[in-house]
């Protein structure tokens, strides 16, 4: 009986990467070159790229201050808040 409560969890558990919850969004290196790409050309110096609550969040500076650009999944900037 331990064992298949054992199994089971453990299925679990490396189930759980498949349920994400933030909206299914990539962060892979080709995702990283795109949004970097994309914050430049619109004067942005880019730092750490994550996803957060369901979006891309992107630490970046602009004319000397730094800010938290967020984009949804096709890359358009959602808001932006003073870091």
């Amino acid at each position: 009986m331990n064992r298949i409560i054992l199994s089971s969890a453990l299925a679990a558990l490396l189930a759980a990467p498949a349920f994400a919850s933030d909206g299914d969004l990539v962060l892979d290196d080709a995702m990283r070159t795109r949004i970097t790409e994309q914050l430049t050309a619109d004067g942005y110096e880019v730092g750490k790229i994550k996803i957060e609550d369901g979006e891309y969040e992107a630490y970046a500076k602009k004319d000397g201050h730094r800010y938290e650009v967020f984009l949804d999944a096709d890359l358009n900037v959602t808001h932006t808040k003073d870091d």
